[in-house]
Order: structure tokens, then sequence, then C-alpha cells
């Protein structure tokens, strides 16, 4: 198994992508949905800040955790 991240999905004018939560990467899923849900607020409000700056017109999609190499993105973001 990879190293699992937590990333979310989101959609700017009409594309979707996915940005990567930076400085955090976990040996499984179970410890990083347990990060998720301890630090759920610092998270949403960190990816908020970041998507006022920076893309203000997108759309949060979903936030989860995934193997780094599970998905690709050629338009990859970290926050």
């Amino acid at each position: 198994m990879g190293s699992i991240i937590i990333y979310a999905t989101i959609m700017v004018n009409g594309m979707i992508s996915a940005i990567e939560y930076k400085g955090t990467s976990f040996y499984s899923d179970a410890e990083c949905i347990e990060f998720l849900e301890k630090n759920n607020t610092h998270i949403n409000q960190t990816l908020a800040n970041h998507l006022e700056k920076n893309e203000p017109n997108s759309v949060v999609l979903f936030i989860g955790c995934s193997e780094r190499d599970k998905f690709y993105n050629s338009n990859e973001h970290s926050t």
C-alpha cells in the first residue's frame, strides 16, 4: 500500500480537479480518517482560505483519504 494522503475534489469553472492537503501522509486509511475527524474544522478552514485566495469561484465536492498513486491530476495543488 502506498502513502495515504488527504485530498479535496473541487470544481472550478466546470472543471474538476483534486488538491492535496500538504504536510500530511499516513500509513493506513484508518489513521487518515482519524486525523480527518479530529482536525475537520482546521482542514476545512485551511481549504476555504486557500480556495478563496486562489480559486474564488470553486466548489468543494469531497474531502477524503486516498493512496497518493491512485489518482492523477495534471493541475495538482497543495493547500
